[in-house]
């Protein structure tokens, strides 16, 4: 059976409910505008807090807390056949208990810690590169940043941003993905934003910048410049929205 389910975490804990009391899922995958129809049997999945949350419950008490934290960022990942990556881990995880993670032979094991690796190097990255700007907005003056991860990593990287950003407003837009984190007197909240959102810079914001890239360009020394050294430590996909490089 392919199970069919909305791209969220609930939903894909859903389909691990579904998984067991329905029928066993050979595949789980998001509906997404570009998927391919199967002409296999499958099954739309619709999002199940009650079955979640009985399959979260599940998780951190047959297995440990550590275990569903595992899982979810194996799943903010942007890896084809993630979801089955999770539902082998978790039914192993039902099987061993908490010392599945000690298992480090073992493929599913090993799995996830490659997917938990993806998310944790690139979300240093981004707390490393965000770069916010002042924008208009109806309500005044916001922090604006724009990021295209390959992972799903507002929810991971916002806990730093609110404690570094205590009294201002500030968004952190994913371009990819069409949603952003809209933040405001120590709280949050996840929306939709277009991707072609165009942000309106302060006058002020527009100098800082032109400055910046100035600064930058100056500072530079001709005889130590190397590319492919910037290139690693910061890969090009993130160049568009540094400040200096556009």
């Amino acid at each position: 059976m392919e199970y069919l389910y909305d791209n969220t975490f609930d939903g894909l804990l859903t389909c691990l409910y579904e998984h067991v009391y329905t029928e066993h899922a050979d595949s789980i995958i998001s509906v997404r505008p570009d998927i391919q129809i199967s002409l296999g049997r499958q099954m739309q999945v619709e999002t199940d807090l009650e079955k979640s949350e009985k399959v979260a419950h599940a998780i951190e008490t047959k297995i440990s807390p550590a275990a569903l934290r595992r899982a979810y960022n194996a799943w903010l990942t942007a890896e084809d056949g993630k979801e089955m990556d999770v539902l082998r881990y978790v039914f192993l995880g039902f099987k061993l208990g908490k010392d599945i993670d000690r298992l480090h032979g073992s493929e599913t094991v090993r799995r996830i810690d490659v997917l938990n690796h993806k998310v944790s190097w690139e979300a240093d990255r981004i707390l490393g590169i965000l770069r916010f700007s002042v924008i208009q907005s109806p309500q005044g003056e916001v922090l604006y940043a724009a990021i295209h991860p390959n992972c799903d990593l507002i929810q991971t990287v916002m806990p730093h941003f609110l404690n570094r950003f205590r009294q201002d407003p500030f968004i952190i837009h994913d371009v990819g993905r069409e949603k952003a984190a809209f933040a405001a007197e120590g709280s949050w909240v996840i929306r939709s934003l277009p991707k072609d959102f165009s942000p309106q810079y302060t006058p002020d914001e527009q100098q800082y910048r032109e400055l910046w890239r100035g600064y930058f360009k100056t500072a530079a020394i001709d005889q130590r410049r190397n590319p492919s050294l910037q290139k690693h430590f910061i890969p090009t996909r993130y160049w568009q929205y540094l400040t200096e490089m556009q």
